[in-house]
Order: structure tokens, then C-alpha cells, then sequence
């Protein structure tokens, strides 16, 4: 095996992430062969990586991709030290690490996968997804609210503004469909224009939605999503003319926000605070300790395979189809920003 990055391999163990081991080398709790690494210091398996004097062995593991669709209550992280986590409620045998952000009381579509390149590139790649939001706000909004968050969130292509698709469900609920370049802090946003987001649901994100499946349960993409996830994960930024770029600007600052429109957050990882998830508080094991699942789709008590459809789901049919079995035991189950 090539050399590869200290960060990244401690990533791949399954440990934490790589923006988490940065911390530990530079806090000097990381040893290579018994000394303390330099920055861009590379290692391979020979060597002996220790945190806390604790050995750190890479599990060759097969590419694992899944998508939850995670319940309000559960943090959307990796980081085993925090209580009701969305690897420890799944339970499956790989080193999952979620693509983006989720905040702990926000549900909907959430991508997970062992592949840590595929979900850092992902998540830096975030505003280029297309997703779809059911979202409630605080108090009932007018027609001039959902004018100005469709102006908000538009993107600017070639110096031509798109706005947002935003439908009406209810007095407080609305739909938002926010096409890839758009603007995708949608709490931020409602904030800035005098409404607090009280609930939010992220029912689709490109072809991944929640058809057939419900709260708490799980499935493994398809080779045509991964396909798709990829080639976004990997496409470069495309280059706007400096005649685009000014036009750009020029109509930016004459919207609603000016120069205070919000912009996308970056994927991360971070630690959330406590949950309220009743169903996923039992203890769990790391990842690679817990038995596998029996089928393809499966999970603990509430996160199971492939169900009934959860709500209204959009209007894209390229979610999983056909039921799946029920998986294994139950182990306990970010809050990071979503979109």
C-alpha cells in the first residue's frame, strides 16, 4: 500500500475524522513509531500509529454507501464519544462517516459511507447537490416571505439570477427545491428575513429521496447513485467570465440580503449536544465490533432496511423500490448545520 497521509489514516481506521485527527497531532497525542509526527509527516500499515497510546489499525473494509433517513433526536456525526449518533443507531459493520450536515433536530435524507474520500469531496461539493426541504417556520408568512426567499437563495449563472422554487403547504409550511449553485442555509436565510425555522425535513438530495423508506431506517445505494454522488464529488467549479462575475455582484447586491446574503456551509464534523431520542439511548459497540446485518437494508430498533413511505415524498421516483428485511439488534444511537 502507498504512503498516505497521517490525518487520513487515522480517518480511515475508523477513529474520527480527519479534521478531528488534525486536532489530536496538533495537540501531540499522536505518535508515529514511538515519536511525534512533523506536519505532512505519511505513513503505511508497517507503521506503528498510536493515540494516547492506543494502536490504530486499518480495517480493509468493501466501499460501503448508504442513505438514512434520519430521525429529529439524532446527531448526525461519527464521533462515538456522543450519544445517539447516526453510526452507533445503524450499526453496521463498516466505518461509516456521514456526507454534510444535519442538524440533531432535523430529519430527512442523510448519506453515509466508509469511503472517505467520496465524503470529504461530497461535502466540500454540498451546494452542488440539488435538494429538496419541507420546512416550518415560527409563525404564519406572506406572499412577499416566499418572494424574497426565492430571491435569496437564487444562483447566478452567466450573470442570469434563478431563483428558488418555494411552494405553500400550509400557513407556517413550505417546500423549497434549491438547484446546485444556489444559496443552501435555508435557517440562516427565513432568520435574516424575521422567521425562525421550527422544523426541517430534507426529503430529497438529487435522485436519493424517502420513498419506502421510513423514520429510522436505512438502505444501500444503487450503482447509479453512487455513479451520480461521484462524478459530482469529483467536478470541478465551472469558470464564469469576469463580465458574468460583476453582473453577478451587481445583482446580488440588489437583492433583500446585499452584502449579508448568507452563504452555503461547509461540511463538517462537530460535537452536538445532548438528545432526547428515547429509542437509541442503549450503549453500542465501535464500528467493526457489532455483528453484520443479515440483509442489505438493516439497522437497530427504529432503523431498520427499506419501509413504508415517510410522508410526502418529492417529486423525483429514484428512491429505493421493493421492501427489504428486518436487520439486526439495536446499539444506542450533528449537530452541525443542515440544509
Amino acid at each position: 500500500m502507498e504512503p498516505k497521509r497521517l490525518n487520513k489514516f487515522i480517518s480511515d481506521t475508523g477513529f474520527c475524522s480527519r479534521r478531528e485527527a488534525d486536532r489530536l497531532i496538533e495537540e501531540g497525542r499522536v505518535t508515529v513509531n514511538g515519536r511525534e509526527p512533523d506536519a505532512g509527516t505519511k505513513v503505511t500499515p508497517k507503521d506503528k500509529v498510536r493515540i494516547d497510546d492506543q494502536m490504530l489499525r486499518v480495517r480493509e473494509e468493501a466501499p460501503t454507501f448508504l442513505v438514512l433517513n434520519k430521525p429529529s433526536g439524532m446527531s448526525a456525526t461519527a464521533d462515538m464519544e456522543v450519544r445517539d449518533n447516526v453510526v452507533r443507531a445503524i450499526n453496521h459493520p463498516a466505518s461509516l462517516l456521514p456526507v454534510g450536515k444535519l442538524d440533531r433536530d432535523d430529519e430527512g435524507v442523510l448519506i453515509l459511507s466508509n469511503d472517505s474520500d467520496f465524503v470529504r469531496k461530497l461535502s466540500k461539493a454540498d451546494s452542488k447537490l440539488e435538494k429538496e426541504l419541507v420546512v416550518t417556520v415560527n409563525k404564519p408568512f406572506t406572499s412577499e416571505f416566499i418572494s424574497k426567499l426565492s430571491e435569496a437563495c437564487a444562483s447566478f449563472e452567466d450573470g442570469n439570477p434563478k431563483k428558488a422554487v418555494v411552494n405553500k403547504e400550509s400557513t407556517t409550511r413550505f417546500r423549497i427545491i434549491l438547484e446546485p449553485g444556489m444559496n443552501h442555509s435555508i435557517k440562516k436565510t427565513c432568520e435574516a428575513l424575521g422567521y425562525n425555522v421550527t422544523f426541517l425535513q430534507r426529503v430529497r438530495i438529487q435522485s436519493i429521496t424517502l420513498i419506502k423508506l421510513q423514520k429510522g431506517h436505512w438502505r444501500t445505494l444503487t450503482a447509479q447513485e453512487i455513479d451520480s454522488l461521484k462524478q459530482i464529488a469529483a467536478s470541478k467549479p465551472e469558470k464564469v467570465g469576469a463580465k458574468s462575475k460583476s453582473d453577478s455582484r451587481s445583482s446580488s447586491s440588489k437583492s433583500t440580503f446585499g452584502k449579508d446574503k448568507p452563504s452555503a456551509d461547509k461540511g463538517a464534523y462537530q460535537r452536538p449536544g445532548k438528545s432526547g431520542a428515547s429509542e437509541f439511548n442503549s450503549p453500542g459497540k465501535r464500528i467493526g465490533k457489532s455483528r453484520p446485518p443479515k440483509t442489505e437494508s438493516s439497522g437497530p430498533k427504529g432503523v431498520k432496511g427499506g419501509a413504508k413511505p415517510a410522508g410526502r415524498p418529492g417529486p423525483d421516483k429514484g428512491g429505493f423500490k421493493g421492501g427489504a428485511k428486518k436487520g439486526g439488534p439495536s446499539r444506542g444511537g450533528s449537530s452541525s448545520r443542515s440544509r
